[in-house]
C-alpha cells in the first residue's frame, strides 16, 4: 500500500504504477501527458472530484450523493492531496529506481501483466520526443524488455496494443485536439 493517508493504492497496483514509472522515466522525464494517462487510469484509487455546486439546491455546499457530507472544499481538498500523493509516487521512483525484471517477477496475475502491458504503452505513446519522434527511444527500448519480461504472447500484446490506442484516442480532450488544429492552420497561413 501507498504510505501516503492521502492516497490508498492497493499493493498490486502500487507495483504496476512503479512498472510503468520505470518506462516513463527510461527518457529521465516525466511529461505532462504522461501523468495525465496515469491519473486517469489510476483515478478509482483517488477521491471523486466535488459535483457542481447549484444555487437552487437547499444546501449548496454540501455534495448532494451523501458521501460522508464532505464540503465541497474538503473533497476538493482531499482530491488535490490525493493527486499530489499519486504524483509524489511518480516523482519517487525516479530517486529511488527498482530494476523491471524485480518489479515483474512480483507480478502474481496475467490479468496484472497484461494491465502493466496496456498502461506501459499508453505511456510511452502519450508523448512524443523532442526530435518528434512519436516514440521516444529510450522508452520504446524499455517497453520492449517490459514485454519480454511479461512473457505474454505476441498476439494477445497485439490486442493490448490496439485497445490501448483506443483509449488513447479516447483520452484526446477535443479541446486540445481543437487547439492543436487551431494552432496548425494559423502556422500554414503565417509561413
Amino acid at each position: 500500500m501507498s504510505d501516503n493517508p492521502s492516497l490508498f493504492l492497493p499493493e498490486s497496483q502500487l507495483l504496476i504504477l512503479n512498472i510503468v514509472c520505470a518506462l516513463a522515466w527510461a527518457d529521465n522525464e516525466l511529461s505532462e501527458e504522461e501523468t495525465e494517462i496515469l491519473l486517469e487510469k489510476f483515478k478509482s484509487n483517488l477521491p471523486p472530484e466535488p459535483e457542481p455546486i447549484y444555487f437552487d439546491d437547499p444546501d449548496p455546499f454540501y455534495n448532494t450523493m451523501g458521501l460522508s457530507s464532505f464540503t465541497v472544499a474538503e473533497q476538493t481538498q482531499a482530491r488535490v492531496n490525493a493527486e499530489i500523493a499519486f504524483k509524489d509516487i511518480l516523482n519517487r521512483y525516479k530517486q529511488n529506481p527498482i530494476p523491471l525484471s524485480d518489479l515483474v517477477s512480483q507480478l502474481k496475475t496475467n490479468e496484472d501483466r497484461c494491465l502493466c502491458a496496456k498502461l506501459a504503452y499508453m505511456v510511452i505513446k502519450a508523448s512524443p520526443d523532442n526530435q518528434g519522434n512519436l516514440i521516444c527511444a529510450d522508452e520504446k527500448m524499455v517497453y520492449r524488455q517490459l514485454i519480454q519480461l511479461l512473457n505474454l504472447d505476441p498476439e494477445v500484446v497485439q490486442k493490448i496494443e490496439q485497445r490501448a490506442d483506443y483509449e488513447l484516442d479516447k483520452f484526446q480532450h477535443p479541446f486540445k485536439a481543437f487547439m492543436g488544429n487551431v494552432k496548425k492552420f494559423f502556422l500554414k497561413k503565417i509561413i
